[in-house]
């Protein structure tokens, strides 16, 4: 049986709003790639922005298999002390979106005018959760 500290719940909390955070920025690449598939003078931006979600879901993907090989009779503290590294790795890969989704909207009329017009509580920052 396995025993909750405060400790682990708090990584629990900060895995929680990372990969809400991420999700959400599935989502939007989702639509911003529908969006730019409409115009035909788009599409370079539309490819760019399948290869930001693909870049996605490879790195949860690789992430989540590595996370998930570990040994159950590992020390607590060391299980800890992975569920923060994985944490940060989440968080860095959020960044990483959040910083190519930025540099394409800057380079792209269309993309910032609707990325402008999305709801701005979609792009809250997860840092004021993880610290």
């Amino acid at each position: 049986m396995k025993i909750a500290t405060y400790e682990s719940l708090r990584a629990e909390h900060a895995w929680y709003i990372v990969s809400d955070q991420l999700q959400q920025r599935n989502n939007i690449l989702a639509k911003g790639i529908t969006h730019m598939e409409r115009n035909p003078a788009e599409l370079e931006m539309a490819s760019r922005l399948i290869m930001l979600r693909y870049h996605l879901k490879m790195s949860l993907r690789q992430l989540t298999k590595e996370i998930r090989q570990y040994d159950p009779a590992t020390e607590s503290q060391t299980q800890l002390h992975r569920q923060w590294l994985h944490v940060h790795q989440l968080f860095f890969l959020l960044r990483q979106i959040d910083a190519e989704m930025t540099r394409a909207a800057y380079e792209n009329d269309t993309l910032r005018t609707w990325v402008d017009s999305l709801d701005g509580r979609v792009y809250r920052s997860a840092l004021v959760h993880l610290n």
